[in-house]
């Protein structure tokens, strides 16, 4: 799995653009400098849907309107909905897409997958598809089939939305082309938030501190709620030489959340290697051992792999 992988919640952005609904019926480069967050409005690579209803308000079928938190059986009641749909009109493509939307959120990603592949089979140029695709195939770590994807795509249909862009910028960095990543967040026509958040992530992993520390300031303007912003820009201003700074970021970040994986662990490299306490970056460390394996900079061999009492004590 990629690196930064250790740091992504399940919480990707929705996409700024929802899917028509039927008229008739929606490498590693850490080296003790941080962890990246792709959280709420970071990173757009989600499926597109998820505020679109698929029945009417009164409708006592209304359930798992974006399968965020929805039981087995709300979405089932919503699978059996959808498919009844698909047979009504076979020829639609959001009904395809809402069933890979429905199994995408039943954990059963090769369904997802299959029915979004349908849906593309239907309209060659039905965004939704690709975008929820893209997010599928990134949580899976199929970077250059995501990558071929979205560039085939965005050939026929230039006037594809940027999220679309950005998310090919974030394949193409996984596998290692941060030239390619540049590039395609060069071509991007707007100025959107999720566009910037995406330079921000893309800048810190190739080093580029100027552009970091400006995209990061400016995607924590567009979104101070954020944590990931936060935990962004708290990365940008360490690597910048303001480590002070940085550790009230990330703790504005851990304020909005307290699990949030990227920021803990940041914070145990700003407290050992920053300012010298390693007592309390072992602290960090054992919370950040909590809710997630990864260890980016190895940092179990400096803390020790005790982390018994201090992982009770945690939180």
């Amino acid at each position: 799995m990629h690196p930064v992988m250790s740091s992504i919640v399940n919480d990707f952005a929705s996409w700024f653009f929802a899917p028509r609904r039927p008229a008739s019926r929606t490498r590693q480069k850490y080296g003790r400098a941080a962890v990246l967050c792709l959280l709420g409005g970071s990173i757009v690579l989600a499926s597109g849907c998820s505020h679109v209803p698929f029945l009417s308000e009164s409708d006592p079928r209304k359930t798992a309107v974006d399968g965020r938190g929805a039981s087995p059986e709300q979405i089932s009641v919503a699978l059996d909905f959808t498919r009844e749909q698909m047979r009504m009109a076979p020829d639609e493509p959001y009904w395809a897409f809402r069933m890979g939307e429905l199994y995408a959120a039943a954990d059963s990603s090769g369904m997802a997958i299959a029915n979004l592949q349908r849906a593309l089979e239907i309209d060659t140029a039905y965004a939704p598809a690709v975008a929820l695709l893209s997010k599928l195939y990134y949580e899976a770590g199929t970077y250059e089939e995501a990558a071929d994807m979205l560039e085939r795509f965005l050939s026929s249909n230039p006037n594809a939305p940027d999220a679309l862009r950005a998310a090919l910028a974030l394949h193409l960095e996984a596998i290692g082309d941060v030239e390619g990543a540049q590039a395609a967040l060069a071509a991007c026509s707007d100025n959107s938030k999720e566009v910037r958040e995406t330079r921000t992530f893309v800048s810190l992993r190739d080093d580029d501190l100027e552009a970091a520390l400006a995209s990061a300031k400016q995607a924590l303007d567009d979104n101070p709620r954020s944590a990931a912003n936060h935990n962004n820009y708290g990365i940008a201003l360490l690597w910048s030489g303001r480590p002070v700074e940085a550790s009230k970021a990330f703790k504005t970040a851990l304020r909005m959340d307290k699990k949030l994986p990227g920021a803990l662990y940041n914070m145990a490299i700003v407290e050992a290697f920053y300012f010298f306490d390693e007592e309390e970056g072992r602290k960090w460390f054992a919370r950040y051992k909590k809710y997630a394996n990864e260890d980016p900079d190895n940092l179990e061999a400096v803390f020790g792999t005790d982390l018994t009492k201090r992982l009770g004590d945690a939180d």
